[in-house]
């Protein structure tokens, strides 16, 4: 509980250092220059990700019809990994922003084993057969995230406390997974072991926009959005979008460097249709069962972050 605890401990402390600062600094009503060339962001990024996977279908045998459906979700606890933000400021409206993410977790999972009835497909008739015994299955692996992408900005708004810009750029994204698994064996089968190496990498077009707001000369508030359906580029062919949202605090401590802390989330959300058919057992008198049905995946990476700005 202590260590899952700690990661907010120390967002929360930099949130009370921050706050100690402003309320602390004489130089607060000071005017400060803000018409720095470049802005750079290097943070301390503490994601956590969910992994949700959902199928629903149709089994049919041209008489009968069974809706089926089935759900499941793995998740990681985070750690800090390294985040990165620069831009480009070309004009007083105009700028290139680039973001980098990391995320990487080693993770183990284990199933004790169990009896399994084999029930009924179709709610009127039992498909003959005993129990099954199912083996204990221990997986371990990695599972990997890497997204930068580089954003045009054109400020719609622009004043010296108040911010509105939209833009489009190209987002490069890297999903990962690594992992190996094995069964004991039970009396009918034997032990086994699997490996697993999966990965999709690709680039697509995205669409932008960035909040922010100065209440002080010295603070500033700022929020940004990027969103990208999955057909507009080559990253992975299932359907799908990706969206990610961050809210950050700045506080410059002199005119060239602040302090910054924030939050971040994306998600990731796939789905695929599919079909398939199998012969039930003779006995059944249910003949060939015909499925349809869509697969959905969804990988979502949050968590807190902390860092230093650098205007130059």
């Amino acid at each position: 509980m202590s260590r899952h605890l700690a990661p907010h401990r120390t967002a929360a402390s930099v949130f009370c250092c921050l706050s100690l600062a402003i309320a602390a600094s004489t130089a607060s009503a000071q005017e400060v220059s803000d018409d720095a060339r470049f802005e750079l962001r290097l943070s301390a990024f503490n994601p956590e990700a969910n992994i949700r996977f959902t199928g629903d279908a149709v089994a049919t045998n041209g008489e009968r019809s069974e809706a089926l459906s089935a759900a499941g979700e793995i998740h990681a606890d985070g750690r800090w990994r390294p985040r990165g933000e620069l831009a480009f400021n070309m004009t007083p409206r105009q700028s290139l922003r680039l973001n980098y993410y990391d995320y990487r977790r080693d993770q183990s999972w284990g199933f004790e084993g169990d009896w399994v009835d084999p029930g009924t497909i179709f709610d009127e008739v039992e498909i003959p057969g005993e129990p099954v015994e199912v083996p204990a299955v221990d997986v371990s692996g990695r599972i990997s995230f890497e997204l930068a992408n580089l954003n045009y900005e054109f400020a719609m708004i622009d004043t010296p406390r108040f911010q509105w810009g939209l833009g489009a750029g190209i987002t490069h994204a890297t999903l990962a997974a690594r992992g190996t698994a094995t069964s004991a064996g039970t009396g009918d089968i034997d032990p086994q072991w699997e490996e697993l190496d999966w990965k999709r990498d690709g680039t697509s077009p995205n669409l932008h926009t960035r909040v922010a707001w100065s209440p002080t000369p010295r603070l500033r508030i700022e929020a940004q959005g990027q969103y990208l359906d999955t057909r507009w580029g080559d990253f992975i062919d299932e359907r799908g979008h990706f969206e990610r949202g961050g809210l950050l605090v700045e506080y410059r401590v002199t005119e060239r460097i602040g302090v910054h802390v924030g939050y971040d989330w994306f998600r990731l959300k796939l789905s695929d249709d599919y079909r398939g058919s199998f012969e039930a057992p003779a006995e059944s008198g249910i003949g060939t069962v015909d499925v349809a049905g869509k697969a959905t995946g969804e990988f979502k990476v949050h968590g807190p972050m902390a860092g230093v700005s650098v205007r130059f």
